[in-house]
């Protein structure tokens, strides 16, 4: 029995696109081969004139259809390539889109100078092309045509200010982390000024620990109301730190009221000996701020100098860090290049919040919580202002000789004797020596109402100490020192122990304190202060307990909790170098 066959399948139907040029060259050549004598000459000149005109039509689409293909390719390559953190990131870039299209035998390979990444602009160029078989152009003696594509993209934000915070208390001592720190950091810096147009990139420094040192070409530039001249820290208030701008006599925001300069102290200390971990405010060079530099050696320099000491005020760093950014403080700008501190290139800088050619920055780096600071009562200032405790005597380093009397200059009186007649105007009182005025200093003890010689170890009674002027060879002035004056010699810790009185210590350490919460806050709301004028804030929590106080406040205080960071160890070279190119990216699509 002979089984019924198979349906066949339908034909797909086919456009002409769809059919390879070797169908459509067999089927026009076997058009003119036939031989059954149907054809007339004349048909077959009207057919060969519809087949070449036909033909171009169809080749020419798809030439056309086939370079916007490749057009299109490449022009999304290479705006996408634009954001790359670097050439070779760039090439991947461009390949891929390729590869993922179909049409990677068309693209060209990478020529010199295609390709230029910075860290503040992209120049990407990328070609493609190639042959196409003809379908019927053959016919008019075209066998092949050919198709490409160039495409560029050019994109730049000309200008960066970048201001990094870095916590540098003593907590940083440990485990290497100031050296971890001073790898990645200079490792940042290099990375972005390296890849930067010459003077388009300026980056502050803001070392914190207890407070923030700015240089004395800053201070100076400042109204401050000067007290002593110890040091260069800044007292602010609370709603200083309400704004990004920088309170002070030259501000807008100051209504012409100076800044207080800060009490410079120590918790601890002896006599004129004040470098312990409790400072107020640290006035060695290594803990000053370095504002707007474009060199790398400097901004290295500055880096390794970095040692850490002294309690944690992340509020008092985002406070410079954001005035550092203030258009505002271009009036400090104006005199730091009149005072040859700065190069008059930088004259813009601060630039103007929402400038579209420039990007503003500020990479925090904690490394713990806000730790407690110390400050004397300024309610109720019973040991701010005049009349302290303190005395500095005056002198020449002298001896006595002789008296000798005005009207007998033969009658002359030596040692003690003669010594009680200096203050007898009959007498005149000879003495040598080099004349160079000199100083000693007495603390006066309201328990022993007595004065203690810091000198001499030794205590005089008010009698004793008033006359001096007739006791002290080479006398010249007493002077009760302001308190400004006298805490930047001693210590809360030393006038206790001298004078037996606990007033001032507990002054001190119990009257006007601030702690870690009140810091957060304060932190927090110039945090707030500088995110809302466009400043992009990034977060690095140096090895801070996860999910701990710290690091949530540390995350609060970036723009987004995608621009808070972790680092442990020597990985913080990876959460620098992941802004870098965070901010490059910014950069080139903000």
């Amino acid at each position: 029995m002979r089984l019924p066959e198979k349906p066949r399948p339908e034909p797909r139907a086919t456009t002409p696109q769809d059919m390879p040029v070797a169908f459509w060259r067999r089927k026009a050549l076997a058009l003119f081969r036939q031989e059954d004598g149907s054809a007339t000459i004349f048909a077959l000149f009207i057919i060969l004139i519809m087949l070449m005109m036909g033909g171009i039509a169809l080749d020419m689409m798809r030439h056309e259809t086939t370079r916007a293909q490749l057009q299109t390719t490449l022009d999304r390559a290479v705006l996408a390539a634009a954001t790359a953190r670097n050439g070779t990131e760039a090439r991947d870039i461009i390949e891929d889109y390729f590869d993922k299209a179909g049409r990677s035998e068309y693209l060209h390979t990478e020529q010199d100078g295609e390709i230029s990444v910075s860290v503040n602009s992209a120049r990407i160029t990328a070609r493609a092309g190639g042959t196409l078989d003809t379908v019927l152009m053959w016919l008019n003696g075209v066998e092949a045509l050919n198709v490409g594509a160039v495409s560029s993209a050019e994109v730049s934000i000309p200008k960066l200010e970048v201001v990094l915070v870095l916590d540098v208390s003593g907590s940083m001592a440990a485990n290497s982390k100031i050296d971890n720190l001073r790898t990645a950091a200079k490792e940042f810096v290099t990375t972005v000024l390296g890849h930067s147009g010459n003077g388009n990139t300026v980056i502050s420094i803001v070392p914190f620990s207890f407070s923030v040192s700015p240089p004395l070409s800053i201070y100076n530039a400042l109204a401050v109301d000067e007290r002593h001249d110890y040091s260069t820290c800044l007292e602010f208030k609370d709603n200083d730190y309400t704004h990004a701008t920088l309170t002070s006599g030259s501000s807008s925001l100051s209504s012409g009221i100076p800044v207080n300069q800060m009490i410079y102290t120590s918790r601890y200390g002896s006599f004129d000996s004040l470098n312990q971990s409790w400072r107020t405010c640290y006035n060695d060079d290594y803990m000053r701020i370095l504002p707007y530099s474009t060199s790398v050696d400097e901004l290295n320099a500055k880096i390794d100098a970095l040692r850490p000491d002294g309690n944690t005020s992340g509020n008092e760093g985002m406070n410079w860090g954001a005035a550092l950014l203030d258009p505002t403080f271009r009036h400090v700008t104006s005199a730091l290049i009149a005072a040859n501190d700065l190069d008059s290139s930088l004259a813009a800088v601060p630039a103007d919040y929402g400038d579209a050619e420039t990007l503003k920055v500020i990479i925090f780096m904690g490394d713990g919580e806000n730790t407690t600071s110390f400050f004397f009562d300024r309610s109720a200032p019973k040991y701010r202002g005049k009349q302290s405790d303190l005395h500095e005597v005056k002198f020449t380093d002298r001896l006595f000789k002789y008296a000798y009397n005005k009207k007998n200059v033969h009658r002359r009186l030596e040692g003690s004797e003669g010594r009680a007649k200096c203050s007898d105007d009959r007498w005149v009182c000879i003495f040598e020596g080099d004349g160079v005025e000199k100083s000693t200093y007495y603390l006066y003890s309201k328990a022993r109402n007595e004065y203690h010689s810091i000198d001499q170890q030794e205590w005089l009674t008010p009698a004793e100490f008033s006359n001096l002027e007739f006791t002290m060879d080479g006398y010249i002035d007493t002077v009760q020192l302001d308190w400004e004056v006298a805490w930047g010699l001693i210590s809360p810790d030393f006038h206790k122990r001298i004078t037996g009185v606990n007033d001032a210590w507990e002054d001190f350490t119990g009257s006007e304190f601030v702690d870690g919460a009140k810091k957060n806050i304060l932190m927090q709301s110039v945090c707030g202060a500088t995110r809302r004028a466009g400043v992009v804030v990034y977060s690095i929590g140096f090895e801070v307990p996860e999910e701990g106080p710290a690091e949530r406040e540390l995350t609060r205080c970036a723009t987004s909790p995608s621009h808070y960071y972790r680092a442990q160890g020597t990985n913080i070279s990876s959460a620098f170098s992941a802004i870098a190119a965070n901010v490059k990216q910014l950069r080139l699509t903000q």
